[in-house]
């Protein structure tokens, strides 16, 4: 299947259109949000072939805003609009949730609908609990679950206290259980409930099986729920509306220690924290959390980790929320391996959820919201070998480098899952790049959307049919060899769709490599369509068909239509080979060459005369010559 390369010009009433179509067109809807932890990205014939050679489509962009939680749910559905209205019940705590049993404070609502185009919007209600989530894919995804943030019907509700007692019966905040027993698979029955007051809560001397606290064989499930719920000083106070709770501002103001880590504050909301002793080397406290396999039901909220090798290492989980929970300082902070943690040895990881391949078992519907990873090893949230998933609403952000600096902020090798408004912040000069937002190793209809990358780039690695939009990339050309700031497109990378995507700043717009690292056939990027795209102030070029290992690998038949470049010394450095890129209705600013073809060129690749440039303008710019190149006017 490939993306569309060529226009077609009998069809100007349609958004994107291209020449040599079928006969037939393709109408795209909104992602629509169901509940806070369930969202859909639709396409109105989901059988239709969606990334022909050829095709005309209508994309557009609309939002549901969905209240929670409900005990009556009324949606209506008209084609420029979808209105949801929800009667909610009320109950002694202050914020918008419904909880009949108890007084915690989150949002529940479970209401899903199919809009039809209409103009793009960009609402967040910061004052709820609620994620607005939308797509205008070109293909459809159901993300996330129906569990409530809040226990809606409760098997039994304990207390949890740092000096609590397996001997109390945790019915009531005077007499508390000890945190050993929340997480006791001889104790925690389906439907529990478990509210955690803030306090410094430790790990064990000697972690069991590589992990602090074994989760697997709970029996726990979608229907029947476990919760471990944090608060600071009474349940329910603690509610995050957009992003953590604890901001990487409030880290940063904490002491700082010798290898540059700063300590969370234990005083805001219960907090796991491994042996510092062994600092720098915190793998050695092993994770904090861990599962074997084929659990589901978890709900953590409002919780901290730091200092262990990962925070959440989830095998085959399904349909398990994690919310609010803010996680630093895991992994190996010394120059030992000085590759990102690419060692898996040296794995300093936040949020890990991963599957065992891709044609049995592989974890599906779980929800990362409003959660932080500042200062990993390794990676920040990880989706590995998994589906479904909603990451909504969270930051991963790194300003360490001993040698052994973050390298994935956010990254999956799934498949139909959606990054949506997530920040990822690389804030030094680090001898690693980074993976700001990296859809990896055959990753397969993914989303990412409304989101920003700072300081790192966004990444198509052997990812296929993903689609990108509202996202802006900002490089530092400070920071040395790495810059950050471009939309990578490599090993394999083929029929992406990447629109209204912003790179400015650093050495590159758009990068095509190939590794050659990776077991599978690889080339240089293929048939992927870029729309709408601005590329601003690169010290480089706007793209570059890169050097990096097999140069011989074709990077071919990918579109740019409606694209802004705007400030580089050329538009293409050319140092692998290449055919069939194609330009339309673009416009070239302060674009001093179309070619360089001197760096890094020993092979003496040349930009190939089949590359087209229709209906484009020059300002300031080389124009290209009808002699070397298509162009069409």
């Amino acid at each position: 299947m490939n993306l569309p390369h060529k226009l077609n010009k009998n069809n100007m009433m349609l958004l994107f259109v291209f020449i040599s179509i079928i006969s037939s067109s393709l109408c795209f809807t909104s992602c629509v949000k169901d509940s806070d932890l369930l969202a859909e990205a639709v396409i109105s014939d989901e059988s239709s072939n969606i990334f022909l050679e050829i095709y005309d489509v209508m994309i557009s962009d609309n939002e549901e805003v969905v209240q929670e939680p409900t005990t009556t749910t009324t949606t209506t559905t008209t084609n420029t609009n979808t209105t949801s209205s929800n009667n909610n019940t009320t109950n002694t705590d202050t914020s918008t949730n419904t909880n009949t049993t108890n007084t915690d404070s989150s949002t529940n609502t479970d209401t899903s609908s199919t809009v039809e185009p209409t103009t793009p919007i960009n609402t967040v209600q910061p004052e709820s609990n609620d994620v607005t989530v939308s797509s205008s894919a070109p293909f459809k995804i159901t993300v996330g679950n129906n569990i409530p943030l809040s226990p809606s019907n409760p098997n039994r509700v304990f207390y949890v206290a740092v000096n609590g007692s397996a001997s109390n019966t945790g019915l009531k905040e005077s007499s508390p259980i000890d945190i050993k027993t929340a997480f006791s698979k001889d104790f925690v029955q389906a439907g529990d409930v478990f509210y955690i007051k803030a306090g410094e809560y430790g790990s064990f001397s000697n972690p069991v099986d590589g992990a602090n606290y074994d989760l697997s064989n709970f029996d726990c499930n979608p229907s029947q729920p476990c919760y471990w719920i944090g608060y600071k000083n009474t349940p329910g106070d603690i509610n995050a509306s957009e992003f953590s709770t604890v901001s990487w501002e409030d880290y940063k103001r904490r002491p700082q220690a010798a290898d540059g880590t700063h300590q969370l504050d234990a005083s805001l909301m219960p907090t796991f924290s491994g042996d510092t002793s062994k600092a720098p080397k915190y793998i050695d406290n092993e994770s904090l959390f861990y599962n074997d396999g084929g659990e589901q039901g978890f709900v953590f909220r409002n919780m901290q980790i730091q200092y262990y090798r990962r925070g959440f290492s989830m095998r085959n989980i399904d349909s398990s929320v994690f919310e609010n929970i803010t996680v630093a300082n895991l992994g190996w902070f010394s120059d030992i391996e000085g590759q990102g943690g690419s060692n898996s040895d040296l794995q300093g990881t936040a949020f890990l959820i991963w599957g065992d391949d891709y044609d049995n078992a592989m974890p599906q519907n779980n929800v990362i919201k409003n959660c932080a990873a500042y200062n990993m090893t390794f990676r920040g949230f990880t989706i590995n070998v998994s589906q479904n998933t909603l990451v909504a609403n969270n930051e991963s952000t790194s300003d360490i480098d001993n040698g052994n600096p973050q390298d994935y902020y956010f990254h999956t090798t799934g498949k139909n899952n959606l990054f949506t408004n997530v920040r990822a912040k690389r804030l030094i000069s680090s001898n690693h790049s980074g993976h700001g937002i990296c859809f990896n190793q055959l990753a397969n209809k993914n989303i990412m959307e409304k989101s920003t990358v700072y300081g790192t780039d966004i990444h198509f690695d052997g990812a296929t049919e993903c689609y990108a939009h509202d996202i802006t990339v900002t490089g530092d050309d400070s920071y040395g060899l790495f810059k950050g700031g471009a939309i990578i497109v490599m090993d394999g990378a083929e029929n992406n769709l990447i629109e209204n995507v912003k790179s400015e700043n650093g050495a590159v717009g758009v990068g095509f490599l190939d590794s050659g690292k990776n077991p599978y056939p690889e080339h240089a990027g293929q048939h992927n369509s870029f729309k709408n795209v601005s590329i601003y102030n690169k010290s480089h070029a706007a793209i570059e068909l890169g050097w990096w290992n097999d140069k011989d690998d074709l990077s071919q038949n990918n579109f740019f239509e409606n694209c802004n470049f705007t400030g580089a010394p050329s538009l293409f450095v050319v140092s692998r080979s290449n055919s069939g890129f194609n330009f339309k209705n673009c416009s070239l600013n302060n674009i001093l060459n179309i070619v360089d073809h001197t760096y890094k060129n020993d092979s003496g690749y040349q930009l190939n005369a089949n590359t087209t440039f229709e209906n484009c303008t020059f300002f300031n710019s080389e124009v290209p010559s009808s002699i070397d190149y298509i162009v069409k006017n």
